[in-house]
């Protein structure tokens, strides 16, 4: 199916039944007779072969059986919070993943190789897979949209300016007080003064502000709306763009990756797998020798917040003299550097589903409070979370609501 996402796989053979890992495989393609001759691993390709890991341990790295000192953690889950309905929370993406690394003999090419996948799918998640929920970390596959994916070249601030052509648009008001009630809603902004009256109001900051309290509500947040937003993940993918006075790399390829160095433990190739692992190539996109570098997982999260801005270009830099040379710093240029993690008015780049939380919280986000407060933003979005399609479904979503309301006159709703 489209969009469907391949996942590490265990078959049974039909003649033995023994389990064989037969790595990547989406759950569409895989065959309702298979033997073990059939697996592509050569080592494992007998029948005579013993499995390579018991059933139990199979079990265990899958988060699918009790073990002595810890029970199952969606067990776990179920029981700590049945109020909740949500099976499965409590385990982490990363707990099983770096479980399978740790118990795989994979070469040390093949491991830096595997290092660089899990960090592409931090750069999925905008966070470190130890924070990402096992049970719900991909709850919006079934959701995704057909299609290519495609470079707004010019940057979505034309959508923006397209929009604010029909509205009145405020700059530099820095919002700091949401007052709503049934008789209305009032916008207070660090300026001060009297603040601005509307019938209702529309949040559309970021998970990561809410997160941090920097806008506060008057009265405050029911205790279901603050959990969601507790719950919720949210983290930075960061980036650089590098110009350079030509291209040195495939001028056809629309991004290409970096393996990371090795690493001595699990802990040091965690830390480190994200720091500028995957390239997009301007050139193809923009017609401009220049490459967007993208940081993902703990680098994103911690490492990069320590770093000067020339730091964060030498090593992005460095990064890519491993594979194409001195050339590289000999053709450099200039640079541009994000840093959401730390922009007040972000704080992160996208929402992921923490290991506590489910598809659910971004339910949760979506509902008004009382009859004037309104939410939109990729958070409250579950069918398209983390993406920018996401963001303006969303902001259509709660157009129709908030239309339909001033209809009916804006009656309260349910607490």
């Amino acid at each position: 199916e489209k969009g469907e996402r391949a996942r590490i796989t265990w078959l049974a053979c039909d003649l033995c039944d023994k389990w064989r890992r037969v790595g990547l495989a989406k759950s569409s393609a895989v065959p309702d007779r298979w033997t073990c001759a059939e697996n592509g691993d050569a080592r494992y390709a007998s029948c005579d072969v013993p499995q390579e890991l018991p059933d139990d341990e199979i079990d265990r790295l899958l988060g699918l059986a009790d073990t002595p000192d810890k029970p199952c953690p969606a067990a776990a889950a179920a029981v700590a919070r049945p109020a909740d309905g949500v099976p499965g929370r409590g385990a982490s993406l990363g707990e099983v993943l770096e479980g399978l690394v740790a118990a795989s003999d994979a070469s040390p090419e093949e491991a830096r190789a595997v290092q660089w996948h899990l960090a592409n799918l931090e750069y999925g998640c905008a966070a470190s897979l130890g924070n990402v929920s096992l049970a719900w970390w991909d709850q919006d596959d079934e959701h995704t949209l057909a299609g290519d994916h495609a470079v707004v070249s010019d940057g979505f601030g034309r959508v923006v300016e397209g929009l604010a052509a029909y509205s009145e648009v405020l700059l530099q008001r820095e919002v700091s007080l949401v007052e709503h009630g049934d008789w209305g809603a009032r916008v207070h902004t660090k300026a001060g003064g009297e603040g601005l009256v509307a019938d209702a109001v529309l949040v559309t900051v970021p998970l990561g502000v809410l997160k941090a309290k920097t806008v506060k509500f008057a009265p405050p947040l029911p205790r279901w709306k603050r959990s969601a937003i507790e719950r919720l993940g949210f983290g930075p993918i960061e980036k650089v763009i590098l110009s350079f006075e030509r291209p040195f790399w495939d001028g056809g390829a629309d991004f290409f990756g970096c393996l990371p160095p090795a690493a001595e433990t699990a802990a040091e190739a965690a830390k480190a797998r994200g720091e500028f692992f995957m390239f997009w190539n301007l050139q193809r996109s923009h017609g401009t020798a220049a490459l967007m570098c993208v940081s993902s997982g703990a680098f994103a999260e911690g490492t990069w917040r320590h770093l000067s801005y020339k730091r964060v270009v030498d090593s992005s830099l460095a990064v890519l003299g491993r594979t194409f040379g001195p050339q590289v710093r000999q053709l450099f240029r200039k640079s541009v550097v994000t840093d959401w993690g730390r922009n007040p008015f972000c704080r992160g780049s996208y929402s992921y589903v923490g290991v506590d939380a489910s598809g659910a919280e971004y339910d949760e986000l979506a509902r008004p409070v009382g009859g004037r407060l309104f939410f939109a933003g990729e958070a409250t979005n579950g069918q398209h979370p983390a993406t920018a399609t996401g963001a303006y479904l969303s902001g259509l979503r709660e157009a129709q609501r908030i239309d339909q309301a001033g209809r009916r006159g804006f009656p309260p709703a349910e607490p």
